[in-house]
């Protein structure tokens, strides 16, 4: 007998959900950052908004967290480098992932990308929203989370 296939979600663009889940595990954060650290402007595009701070890397990066902190968010990991990446913790606990297909990459759509702007400030991105149309696939105060991240970006560098 043969299990019946999962039934897909919409997610993301408007392509189905294939798998999303919550989780505080940061080997699943650091494999969802694994092909993204080679951002390019090219790249910028419908999955990214693109924010530009007057602040350098470093202060954007403290400014962002401290604005997550305030929402109740958590940082629940932190890259440095040239091009840092934060990844934030739902004031629930844990941090969305997801995949639109099988074998797909990760998505975190509480993550957060910065890079050095040619001006001296930095350029944000984050993710793009992702629309949630089955309450079931997560707690109703996540997805609010996910959907005003960027305003809480946009506070941050005010």
């Amino acid at each position: 007998m043969q299990n019946a296939p999962t039934p897909k979600r919409p997610g993301r663009e408007g392509r189905p959900t294939y798998r999303l889940w919550m989780t505080g595990s940061l080997a699943v954060i650091m494999a969802a950052f694994a092909p993204q650290r080679g951002w390019r402007d090219d790249e910028v595009s419908t999955e990214r908004v693109l924010k530009h701070s007057r602040y350098g890397v470093v202060e954007t990066a403290q400014r962002i967290e401290e604005a997550a902190r305030r929402q109740g968010l958590t940082v629940l990991a932190r890259m440095g480098g040239d091009r840092p990446m934060i990844v934030l913790a739902s004031s629930q606990g844990g941090t969305p992932v997801m995949m639109d297909s099988d074998g797909a990459h990760l998505a975190v759509p509480m993550s957060v990308h910065l890079r050095e702007a040619e001006d001296g400030g930095a350029d944000v991105a984050i993710a793009a929203v992702m629309p949630i149309t089955d309450p079931r696939e997560l707690p109703a105060i996540v997805a609010a989370e996910i959907e005003a991240l960027p305003v809480l970006v946009e506070r941050a560098l005010s």
